[in-house]
């Protein structure tokens, strides 16, 4: 972590050195030292927004699609994926790991720094204290994000307040520091409340100017849905619900409907009081192959002619119905569906079921996102309002009540389909559970959710990784590797391995067992 965090803050100019090393370094006058640079609310809130710039990764969406069972190979798969990947392989080297982990180290060395400085600004008035009161509460919130993002990812079981998660960052790590244990979840969880506890409090005192709700920053909503998220994670139920509800009835957003869910994902045109909570926007100027969101499955834009590395799983599409707005959200008009895929000789041709979400079309072959200097390119959903439901269906579920579990999920089914939906039926815990880890396969899907909700959902539900066999043991997609019993749900690999660049630097770091 400590190579990492130097390389991000020599980027910005902000590099901190022991005294050893002062003694040594001359002073040029008029460097641009941290004390130099960030002096004004105007600074601070320039260095705030390389934090959004920086979490701006489509790493969990692409890396779960692949590791899990959210993708089937494309015909035009150039051997992507196929050796790693989508064989469940994976070590200290993997990239997926080491892109989640350094990325969220170097977004926090980053806030650290302006949670730091934020606090020396003398405001001029009471404008510029607002300011500064909105600029913390973001880099707490986001804080609070990346420390959960990590935990859920690297911590062998989220409900154990004594596993380890990863290392704490909530302060600025100095050079030479380079040795540090991770935290438990516990330590974890209790940074995470807190910071977000303080931010909800820095929220409410900001004047209505400063107030107003925009889904591609930090808010109070998402605040108060990260404390759902976080304490679903952790199985507190009861606290999860109560914030769930919170957002569901006091934030002002409604879900999306039959009609507009589509804009969500393919066109980015949703009014701001629908669906999304919070989203890393990209701009038309950052169209590159290597960071668009629809270039983690296609070359190039998302159609026939993008040629697909990565297409929607068998599976995934067989639990799709045509009449729920996800399947036209999700699969492209142009993709050719095989009745007969199952004994097909050649499933990858003559089964092409094409990726529409993100950037797709409903008609024709013009898709919205493009690859190509200054051509559209999705943001990446980082919380929707979807995820709220979902956990309340979760509580209803751990508390017994399986008629309000179910209530819970009609009220998403409602907007999901051109119809009023019956109340789905459980007729006990584990076939609940397995609903709504059903339900979330489809409302999440390639948004970076799957990994998670097995790794937590799983066992109570019974149920894994699912996998047509047609996608890893046909003539032309056979990759027995990917075989879902190659990973159990008592696999070691549901706990990310730490990577080799932070074990590399850092002597007293743990690594997951199995690795």
């Amino acid at each position: 972590m400590k190579k990492i965090l130097y390389i991000a803050i020599a980027v910005f100019g902000l590099t901190t050195t022991s005294c050893s090393e002062d003694l040594m370094e001359t002073y040029a006058p008029g460097a641009l030292t941290e004390e130099v640079a960030l002096q004004t609310v105007d600074d601070v809130q320039l260095l705030l927004n390389t934090v959004y710039a920086g979490l701006t990764s489509r790493t969990q969406s692409e890396f779960v699609s692949i590791f899990t069972d959210e993708v089937g190979i494309g015909f035009a798969n150039g051997g992507q994926g196929v050796n790693d990947d989508y064989v469940f392989f994976l070590t200290p080297q993997s990239t997926g790991p080491a892109a989640i982990w350094a990325n969220n180290y170097v977004t926090l060395a980053r806030i650290n720094r302006v949670l730091l400085n934020v606090d020396k600004i003398v405001p001029a008035d009471a404008t510029e204290k607002a300011r500064l009161d909105k600029i913390k509460a973001e880099a707490l919130t986001l804080r609070a994000y990346c420390h959960l993002t990590i935990l859920s990812y690297f911590t062998t079981n989220m409900k154990d307040t004594s596993a380890l998660a990863g290392i704490l960052s909530n302060k600025i790590f100095v050079a030479d520091d380079n040795d540090y244990p991770r935290n438990t979840n516990g330590e974890f969880y209790s940074l995470i409340q807190s910071d977000l506890t303080n931010a909800i409090t820095l929220y409410n005192s900001l004047p209505p100017a400063q107030s107003l709700f925009s889904n591609i920053y930090a808010s109070k909503v998402l605040a108060q849905g990260l404390k759902a998220r976080a304490y679903a994670y952790a199985g507190d139920y009861t606290n999860a619900e109560t914030w769930a509800d919170t957002v569901i009835n006091t934030s002002g957003l409604s879900l999306s409907t039959y009609a507009n869910y589509p804009s969500v994902f393919l066109t980015e045109s949703n009014p701001t009081s629908v669906e999304v909570i919070f989203k890393l926007k990209r701009t038309t100027a950052q169209n590159a192959q290597a960071s668009n969101l629809h270039n983690a499955w296609y070359n190039g834009n998302p159609t026939t002619a993008g040629a697909p590395y990565y297409e929607i799983s068998r599976a995934l599409f067989n639990k799709l119905a045509t009449n729920d707005t996800r399947y036209r959200t999700m699969v492209s008009p142009v993709s050719v569906i095989d009745p007969n895929y199952a004994s097909s000789a050649n499933v990858r041709d003559s089964d092409r079921l094409l990726i529409n979400k993100h950037g797709g079309t409903l008609s024709g072959t013009t898709t919205w996102a493009q690859t190509a200097t200054n051509g559209n390119n999705n943001d990446i959903k980082i919380m929707r309002l979807a995820e709220m439901y979902m956990i309340k269906a979760e509580a209803r579920t751990a508390a017994g009540d399986l008629t309000g579990a179910a209530t819970a999920v009609k009220s998403l089914l409602d907007r999901r389909y051109n119809a009023v939906q019956p109340l789905p039926s459980y007729a006990n815990a584990t076939a609940a559970w397995k609903g709504i880890l059903d339900e979330r396969r489809k409302e999440f899907a390639f948004e970076g959710y799957r990994f998670i909700d097995i790794k937590r959902l799983g066992t109570l539900a019974n149920s894994g990784i699912d996998r047509d066999p047609a996608d890893y043991q046909s003539a032309t997609a056979n990759y027995p590797g990917g075989n879902p019993a190659n990973l159990p749900l008592t696999s070691y690999k549901w706990a990310l391995p730490i990577p080799a660049s932070e074990t590399n630097v850092n002597s007293a770091v743990q690594q997951n067992p199995g690795y």
